[in-house]
């Protein structure tokens, strides 16, 4: 038997060369685009993560080598979405795209060196004489570090001594920026101009109002100075600094996502249980001691101007007026953007890292409302003696009334003239609305106008009600009285209003006004 020999094939591993890396530090120039949080009304912004999101367009130049290299783009927002970064302006495009979410910092750093070795390094107090040890993180960063040395399991910073962390390097995972990194392959060494475009989290907007009503006329109408502000909120670390910056009003249908970024990393909170017994621990009480006040705090003020009344010395004048309404420097240009609206800012602007930052949004003076008092006293039956009635400040969103805008969701004030000024008369809630829809702002009740209603007879068939309407304010008002649908043979001065039997009414200053209704027995 002959034993066949093959020829022998010499295989020669050649190196694969190292990528190289480019990195973009900055970009160029930004445009910021927020959206509202899609589900939180007319409720103030979320100051520690706000809760909408924002379309990021950034321009940078990059110097990319040839062949094949990663390029980073630090300084993204923390909240990237990264299957919605699109790079443009590579020679041959993206191969592959990461987002490195690990942030150095304290508590990054702790949560790094994980069941890794440390250099932990003590200062005796008396001697000044600094040791070091190996020691090893166990756990942390949340509810502190625990090491392990030789003497055993311990806390950071519990001992007592000065002490201190040393870590061996900075784990490559590790960035000092939100980094969005690429893979991408070029023939020659190039610089690009290149344009990222994302999503994030971590942004809001809202709409501010402020009102000013000026005197209420005797007919119940007013011209309403009607002035709002635009919020733009940025609840990560990262500025924008001269961003073209716009805001879309309206609901965007937005499919599912991958889990949303969470916030900035955690601090590294350091806390030891006190060494003390419980009878060493001082106890502070939270209000101040009044042991050797001569009457309660509520009645000091009163007692205090009186005596000051009785030994001549002058009144303080009252307070001083508020200042005028906000006037427009820079204004929001409002756009068509399909169904929805856009808000434009014609400067750039800075959005900071944790900031807000505000430009007027509305400004529109002398808008058409008035002054009606609502009550619906038959909610939960017809057994309320007294009820508060509702002042609303009633409008139309047309352009003959003074309007003629969207007005996009949120909070405002409404101020009046008085004799000491213009007065906060209460807070406001702003829903969306068209052009050509109705705007009903609500007010805070007050008991200066209210109905009591009083069953003065009952058959089998039904019963018969008296409501009275006291209005208590030195001038006249306009009321609407809801009542149930079942009512029979309606009175004079009742009428449908969306369906519902409605009594309109005007009730002169410091008068009362009747009427009786019969209501069928269910």
């Amino acid at each position: 038997m002959r034993a066949l020999l093959a020829p022998l094939t010499l295989i020669v591993a050649t190196p694969v060369a190292a990528q190289s890396v480019a990195v973009s530090p900055k970009a160029d120039g930004v445009t910021l685009t927020v959206y509202r949080a899609p589900w939180r009304g007319e409720a103030p912004i979320d100051k520690n993560w706000p809760q909408g999101y924002a379309l990021i367009t950034e321009t940078r130049t990059i110097s990319i080598p040839a062949g094949e290299s990663v390029v980073r783009f630090e300084g993204v927002s923390e909240g990237l979405f990264p299957e919605t970064a699109i790079v443009t302006g590579l020679p041959k495009g993206v191969r592959e795209k990461n987002r490195d979410a690990r942030l150095l910092s304290p508590a990054g750093l702790v949560d790094a060196f994980l069941k890794r070795e440390v250099k932990l390094s003590r200062t005796n107090k008396a001697t000044g004489k600094t040791t070091e040890e190996t020691a090893m993180v166990t756990a942390g960063p949340n509810g502190g570090v625990i090491l392990q040395t030789a003497g055993g399991f311990e806390a950071l910073r519990c001992t007592g001594l000065p002490e201190r962390m040393r870590y061996g390097g900075v784990p490559k995972d590790l960035s000092a920026k939100p980094t969005l990194s690429v893979i991408t392959t070029s023939d020659r060494a190039v610089t690009a101009k290149v344009t990222l475009t994302y999503m994030a989290a971590g942004f809001d907007w809202q709409a501010s109002y402020v009102m000013n009503a000026g005197q209420f006329a005797a007919d119940h109408k007013l011209d309403l100075d009607v002035f709002a502000w635009l919020t733009i909120a940025n609840g990560g670390n990262q500025s924008f600094p001269d961003a073209n910056v716009m805001a879309v009003a309206g609901k965007p249908n937005r499919v599912g996502n991958a889990a949303l970024p969470v916030g900035r990393a955690p601090a590294l909170v350091l806390e030891c249980w006190p060494m003390q017994r419980t009878d060493q621990v001082p106890f502070t009480q939270p209000y101040g001691d009044f042991y050797n006040e001569e009457y309660p705090m509520e009645e000091a003020s009163d007692k205090v101007m009186y005596r000051l009344e009785m030994a001549g010395v002058p009144m303080m004048a009252p307070p001083p007026p508020p200042p005028p309404s906000p006037t427009a420097a820079v204004q929001a240009q409002q756009e068509d953007l399909g169904d929805l609206k856009l808000y434009r800012i014609p400067e750039r602007m800075t959005v900071n890292a944790k900031g807000q930052k505000q430009v007027a949004m509305l400004v529109q003076p002398k808008s058409k409302f008035r002054r009606v008092y609502r009550a619906e006293p038959i909610g939960y039956g017809w057994h309320q003696p007294m009820l508060s009635l509702t002042p609303m400040l009633i409008g139309k969103n047309e352009k003959d009334e003074g309007l003629g805008l969207p007005l996009p969701s949120g909070t405002g004030m409404v101020f009046e003239n008085s004799a000491y000024g213009s007065q906060m008369i209460g807070e406001i809630m702003v829903k969306d609305r068209a052009i050509g829809d109705e705007i009903e702002l609500s007010l805070p009740a007050s008991m200066a106008v209210n109905v009591a209603t009083t069953r003065i007879s009952q058959d089998k068939k039904s019963s018969l009600y008296t409501m009275r309407i006291s209005n208590a304010n030195p001038y006249a008002i306009s009321a609407e009285i809801r009542m149930p649908d079942t009512i029979r043979n309606m009175p004079d001065g009742v009428r449908k209003k969306d369906g519902r039997p409605t009594w309109f009414v005007t009730v002169a200053a410091n008068s009362d006004s009747e009427l009786t209704v019969d209501v069928p027995l269910r």
